[in-house]
Formats: C-alpha cells, sequence, structure tokens
C-alpha cells in the first residue's frame, strides 16, 4: 500500500491520505497531518540535495502560480484592511492553499492505484464518520435536529463529503464483484444520511450530479438513448418546479377556518388573541389564533417542568414551540387543547419541536415545509431572525448594498465584519445582534473584499489553472467543482479551517496531483468507468 519502497514517497502518500481521512473527523488531527506533508517535503529536499531545487520548481509552475495568487490575493487586501485581527486569521484560514499547492506542484504526480487509494480512504472515513454520527445522536432524528447529527464537524461541510464521496464510489468502481456491491452500498448510506441532515443544497448538488453522469454517459449510447435521455434531463428542472409548487400549495392549503368568524372567548371563559391580518401556517392550520394564554400555561404547567415563558432544548421560546406544534394538530390553543396532548407531544416540544409532521415526514419535505414556514413568518413579520433562508435573504441584501459602494477594490481582506455591522446599524436591520452575519455567498464575499477586479482574479485563479493542467477533462474534477460551487452560492466556505482544507486539499490533489495517464483521458469516456 502507499506506492512503492521509497520511505519519503510512503510518507508522502500516507500523509495525504491522512488528510482526506481526517477531513470528516477532526481540525486538530487534520492540522498535524498537514504538518506531516510539509515536514516530509523538507526532509526529502535535504536528504536528496534537492531543497533549493523543489522551492525552484514549486514558485516556477505556471499554473501553480496563478492558484497561489488567491492566497497572494488575500494577503494583499491586508493593505486596505482596518480590522486586521480578522484580516490575519482569514489568511492563517486559508494556508492549506500554501502547503499544498508548491508540494503537489513540486512532487511527481500520484500514480491511478496512489490516487485511488487516497481517494477512496477519504470517502470510506466520510461514512465512517456518519456511522459514529448515527449511533451518538440517533436520538436527534425523530426530533428534527439534522444539525445535531453532525457530531465532529458542520452538518454542510459533511453533505459536502457525503456529495464527494458518492462521486468518488462512481466513478472509482473498479473491478470485482464485492468492489461493487461495498461501493453500491457505500453510495446507498451516503444518500440516506444526506437525507436524515435534509440538506437541500446537498440534495441539489446530487442532482446536478447525476445531470453530468447521465450527460456524459449518454454520448457513447446510440442517437435515440442519447436524445432521449438529454431530453429527459432538460425537462427535471420543470419537475423540480412543479414539486415545488406542489409543496407550496400544500403548505398554504386553507383548513376551512373564517377568520372573520372566530370565537371570542375559550371554553373556559378565556378571551382568545387571533392575529387576523397574519396568522402564519403551521401544517396547513393557522398559528397565531385561538390562543388563551393563561389556560395554555397552567395547562402546560401541570404537564411539564420546563416553564412556559422560558426555552425548549433548542433555545427557541417554548411557548412559540408549543403553539405552532398544537397548530400543526389544528388544535385550539387552550386548556383542551393542551389536556388533548399526549405524553409523547410534551417530550417533542421540550426537546423544541414544533410540529407534528417532524420527524414523522420524508426530511426532506419536512426541510421545505420549514423553510416555507420562515419565510412566511419573515414576509409577515419582517424578522428573519433564526430563519435561516430569510436570514440568507437579509445577508444577500445587506452585502449587495456594501458591494455597490465598494466596486473596484473592495474593503480589504479583514473588513467584511465591520462593514456589515455598520450597513445593519444604517439599514435599521431587524435582525438581532447574534444573527447578523456576513454574506453567506463566497462570490459575494470576495466582490465585497477586493471589488469586481478581485472577484474576477479569484475566478481566474481557480478556472485557468484547471484548465491549464486540462483538469476539466475528468470527471472527478468536475464533479468536485460542481459541489464546490454550489457550497460557494449558499455559505463563505472558505472562511472556515475545514471548507479552506476542502477547497486547497481536493484542487491540489486533482488538478496538480493528477496521475499521468488521466490526463489525455477521452472525452466521451464513461464516467462509471473511473
Amino acid at each position: 500500500m502507499f506506492g512503492s519502497g521509497d520511505r519519503f514517497r510512503q510518507v508522502h502518500i500516507a500523509a495525504l491520505a491522512l488528510v482526506a481521512i481526517m477531513l470528516p473527523w477532526s481540525e486538530f488531527l487534520l492540522s498535524n497531518a498537514q504538518f506531516l506533508l510539509i515536514g516530509n517535503w523538507l526532509v526529502e529536499g535535504l536528504v536528496r540535495k534537492d531543497f533549493f531545487g523543489r522551492f525552484k520548481r514549486a514558485f516556477t509552475h505556471p499554473a501553480g502560480l496563478v492558484f497561489l495568487s488567491f492566497f497572494t490575493l488575500h494577503a494583499f487586501g491586508l493593505l486596505w484592511t482596518e480590522d486586521l485581527d480578522w484580516g490575519l486569521d482569514l489568511c492563517r484560514i486559508l494556508l492549506p492553499v500554501l502547503a499544498f499547492t508548491p508540494i503537489l506542484v513540486s512532487t511527481p504526480p500520484l500514480s491511478a492505484r496512489e490516487s485511488r487509494e487516497v481517494l477512496l480512504l477519504g470517502a470510506w472515513s466520510t461514512v465512517a464518520s456518519t456511522l459514529v454520527c448515527l449511533a451518538w445522536k440517533h436520538a436527534v432524528i425523530d426530533e428534527g435536529g439534522y444539525r445535531e447529527l453532525s457530531v465532529f464537524i458542520s452538518h454542510i461541510r459533511l453533505a459536502l463529503l457525503l456529495c464527494f464521496s458518492v462521486a468518488v464510489f462512481v466513478l472509482m468502481g473498479g473491478p470485482g464483484r464485492w468492489r461493487r456491491i461495498a461501493h453500491a452500498l457505500a453510495i446507498v448510506w451516503c444518500l440516506f444520511f444526506l437525507d436524515r441532515l435534509s440538506s437541500l443544497p446537498g440534495m441539489f448538488i446530487l442532482a446536478l450530479l447525476a445531470a453530468y453522469g447521465i450527460w456524459r454517459w449518454s454520448a457513447s449510447r446510440g442517437t435515440a438513448l442519447r436524445w432521449s435521455l438529454r431530453a429527459l434531463l432538460v425537462l427535471m428542472p420543470l419537475i423540480a418546479g412543479a414539486y415545488a409548487q406542489w409543496c407550496i400549495r400544500e403548505f398554504f392549503r386553507e383548513d376551512g377556518t373564517d377568520l372573520s368568524r372566530l370565537d371570542e372567548f375559550s371554553a373556559g371563559g378565556e378571551h382568545y388573541y387571533h392575529d387576523r391580518d397574519e396568522p402564519l401556517r403551521e401544517n396547513g392550520h393557522f398559528v397565531w389564533i385561538n390562543v388563551a394564554d393563561g389556560e395554555l400555561q397552567r395547562a402546560w404547567e401541570r404537564r411539564s417542568d420546563h416553564p412556559y415563558l422560558h426555552v425548549d432544548a433548542k433555545g427557541q421560546p417554548l411557548r412559540h414551540t408549543l403553539i405552532r406544534y398544537m397548530a400543526s394538530m389544528g388544535l385550539r390553543k387552550d386548556s383542551i387543547g393542551a389536556l388533548s396532548l399526549a405524553d409523547e407531544d410534551i417530550r417533542r416540544v421540550e426537546n423544541g419541536v414544533s410540529s407534528i409532521i417532524i420527524g414523522r415526514r420524508d426530511p426532506v419535505r419536512a426541510r421545505i415545509d420549514q423553510v416555507l414556514y420562515e419565510w412566511d413568518h419573515y414576509r409577515a413579520k419582517g424578522d428573519a431572525s433564526g430563519h435561516s433562508v430569510a436570514m440568507r435573504y437579509e445577508f444577500l441584501r445587506t452585502g449587495w448594498s456594501i458591494a455597490k459602494d465598494n466596486l473596484m477594490v473592495g474593503v480589504g481582506t479583514g473588513d467584511t465584519r465591520p462593514v456589515f455591522a455598520a450597513e445593519y446599524e444604517r439599514q435599521r436591520s431587524t435582525l438581532t445582534g447574534v444573527w447578523r452575519l456576513r454574506a453567506h455567498n463566497e462570490f459575494l464575499t470576495l466582490l465585497i473584499s477586493f471589488g469586481i477586479l478581485g472577484l474576477v482574479w479569484s475566478l481566474f485563479s481557480w478556472i485557468w489553472p484547471a484548465w491549464r493542467t486540462g483538469a476539466f477533462q475528468r470527471p472527478l474534477f468536475v464533479c468536485w467543482a460542481i459541489i464546490f460551487t454550489v457550497s460557494c452560492l449558499s455559505e463563505d466556505t472558505i472562511e472556515t479551517q475545514m471548507g479552506a482544507t476542502f477547497f486547497a486539499f481536493f484542487y491540489a490533489l486533482l488538478v496538480f496531483a493528477c496521475p499521468r495517464e488521466a490526463i489525455n483521458a477521452p472525452a466521451d469516456r464513461s464516467p462509471a468507468a473511473g
């Protein structure tokens, strides 16, 4: 395993494998694997009396230099940065670009076997980490706690690794029935866990990967089959749009309640609160009608040790969680409605479950319903705090306002935090302090930081080296590029250590360390062939 009898080569491959293995587990061990890779490269240069030669090769490689310029841009952006602490921290986070690129451009590329070993070890490690996550946190599935299901790293980064693992298992199937069976089972598991994570971006990425794979595979098929499959791919966005429209209609369906003819008093004689203008919906039922707070509080506190006016296990106002949950069951929010709750319902509300259908419906559909509720709440109340999709809209709206005022050269590497804070104040944003975050869109963040010139150069530094080395002819790199690009639309992917390593490691591995025999792979080669 790990190549020839050359010890330095073996350590080199082992260090790369450790990086791939540790990505879904531990930032600390991931850093140690990088130190091992760098140390081995330096010591090998001294032992082989090639120390300065490898530095020369590392920093005269055209494609490598262009990719390194992405890090250089961030260092250069410190010149007009006021928040140097955050700017320097961003440069530190991007150090994997400076670590992997010089080493992999100055050492011989991996063989097909070495590349397969590194990538498959990483993919199987991702599967293993999700097995541990499920064993550790299986209870949160019934509570809709998709974020808590990812124990070791962010659920967003884990979803990216799962998508990439699917691509690796498909493209590196290889010979042998048992290998193919194992890979098929691993793919099914990755899909299952992505579903448990309720990752809408992950599902969207998988759809794009499947479309890319089918498009390439159909190139070598007969004309009728090829055009049939490609016509189906063209229709898929329409089918997805129709499904989304159906989900929206289901969410906003009327339950027959006439808001103009609501009861004024509960059975216990308490005056009901009704929001007739913007009552919101949960599972098709209006939330903020028929609310008798006094009755509900007394009935709740007879059945639960959790105070009515405190928070649930997720830190949400328990009153809101309870009222939403009862609305999802079609109950009135009074003492009679509270007595209708089973002990299991009480426990779920205490744990922060806001709807009867959470954990009892397909997680992706439940996540769509949650997004629709959040957007309905934002539309009605104007408050996006704590609601991921609505908050992202606020982030983008605020970020674009900043970008327009700094269009040419941006605000500098580290000033995204202070300019966002100032813009939120200027706009009198309804977001509370803890939710006043940055763009959550890597492309917008680069535009804000470095202006239009910096954004264009950043994209050039990503695209040109891959084009120069023929990476766009390699299915696995294209799959990784799709995953990374989509992630940049909804996250500041490279502003976290795991995200920056996912970016720098796989880019350098798939562009600069690609096996020589893969460079001239025919464009119509089936993805399944690896």
